[in-house]
């Protein structure tokens, strides 16, 4: 009964089903004609008859030539109703994208080839990477930060007693087949006085999911079915997480959003409550990760919290995965004022312990003094590229440029993620470390 409704009233691909099989009919009939003459005798007979009055010989030939030309015609109406057909089809399921079917089977079956892939962080960093990797692999999981306890995410997550949705809205955006439109609706934010003022359109719709599911997993799922996002969003625990850092002054600072503000130096940051359970569909994704990413972002409000829940540390520890660390161009202030590269790791490291960290992405372009000034102003600087230190310290580095540019000193996502997968390449093609820098001076 399923191939009679092919045929049903109104589809308007009959005509080419059996345009098709016409083509088809005449392929194996100028095949036959021109390989075996013993079949369709009666017409072979016919041709030769015509042939000989004709020219007063029997020519095969003739016979051939015809045949030949038979198979072309019965080619063409098979390839012209082929084509229309699976336009017809994929018309009604991607109405805008007809023109591109070639592309798009092209650019899929790449993608299906692509690394598997756990980007582990949160802001808009890891939203950065997030839509640089969709394009290479179709084996993409983002695990996200649930720490957020300011703007419209502090609101809901206080009033409806929900995981932060902040980051898991603009991951889900990034990831969004039709990232343009659906960024455009999820990112609007409500204007005026009332009680929805401040809100985004994107956090109020988690929000509604979170409540009818009343389990944030399964929201996320439902919320990646309807945008037709290309891979996964998980958070790295469904626990109401809390930052609490400890200042070296030996201050404590409570609050995702509170603590760059006091402008002092972390010592130690911590996670309320203790020892979250992590998402089992996390620590699923890490133990199957091909490369495992952690940033670009914020080192204590982004990277750090999903890595102080003991199972996701643990996970990371025991993953075979390539693991980079992608570190942030510019200094953070209130958060990492004055580090280094190796600062950034070493932070990893003692809030972690050894073996997260495999090699670090560090970014070898300056952007424009006048935009470089900008930011001096602001207490921000460039991150120095302390080399001998990493070394030291046993790592491997690759140095590209990944920036993007415009007046703001952000990743680019397509650079980014054309290097995280070439470092993937190259450890894979058992190119030695030290001549990784050589390989991808070369390859820009």
């Amino acid at each position: 009964m399923r191939l009679w409704r092919w045929l049903y009233p109104g589809l308007n691909i009959k005509r080419w089903i059996f345009m098709f099989s016409i083509g088809l009919i005449l392929v194996i009939f100028g095949v036959t004609m021109m390989f075996n003459y013993q079949f369709f005798g009666v017409v072979e007979e016919w041709l030769f008859r015509v042939v000989f009055e004709m020219t007063g010989r029997y020519n095969y030939a003739v016979l051939v030539a015809v045949g030949g030309v038979v198979t072309v015609i019965g080619a063409v109406l098979m390839i012209v109703a082929f084509r229309l057909l699976m336009r017809r089809i994929l018309d009604s399921i991607a109405p805008d994208r007809t023109g591109a079917l070639g592309h798009l089977l092209l650019e899929r079956a790449r993608r299906d080839r692509g690394p598997s892939v756990v980007a582990i962080g949160g802001g808009t960093g890891l939203s950065t990477l997030l839509r640089g990797m969709k394009k290479r692999t179709s084996h993409l999981t983002a695990i996200v930060t649930v720490a957020d306890d300011g703007g419209s995410s502090g609101r809901l997550r206080e009033e409806m007693g929900i995981i932060a949705p902040g980051d898991l809205r603009n991951c889900l955006v990034a990831m969004a087949e039709k990232e343009t439109l659906m960024e455009e609706v999820f990112q609007h934010r409500f204007g005026g006085t009332g009680t929805l003022a401040g809100h985004s359109m994107g956090n109020l719709f988690l929000a509604a999911l979170m409540e009818r599911y009343r389990d944030p997993e399964t929201a996320l799922e439902a919320a990646s079915e309807i945008l037709n996002v290309r891979g996964k969003v998980v958070p790295s625990s469904t626990a109401r997480l809390r930052l609490r850092a400890e200042m070296e002054d030996g201050t404590v600072v409570d609050g995702e959003s509170r603590i760059p503000q006091t402008g002092k130096r972390i010592r130690r940051l911590h996670v309320l409550p203790e020892n979250p359970t992590a998402v089992p569909a996390a620590i699923a994704a890490m133990a199957e990760a091909d490369i495992i990413t952690l940033g670009p972002g914020s080192l204590y409000t982004s990277v750090l919290p999903n890595l102080l829940v003991p199972e996701m540390a643990l996970a990371l520890q025991r993953s075979q995965a390539i693991k980079i660390y992608i570190c942030n161009a510019m200094t953070q202030p209130g958060e990492t004022d004055g580090y280094t590269v190796s600062d950034h790791v070493r932070a990893i490291f003692e809030h972690v312990g050894p073996g997260v960290v495999d090699y670090v992405l560090i970014n070898d372009h300056l952007p424009p003094e006048e935009v470089l000034a900008r930011y001096r102003r602001q207490g921000s600087l460039p991150v120095e590229a302390d080399t001998d230190v990493l070394k030291r310290m046993g790592l491997k580095y690759v140095r590209a440029n990944v920036l993007a540019a415009g007046p703001a000193v952000a990743h680019d996502s397509d650079l980014l993620a054309a290097a995280l997968v070439d470092v993937a390449h190259a450890v894979h093609s058992d190119v030695h470390p030290q001549l990784l820098d050589y390989y991808f001076e070369s390859a820009r």
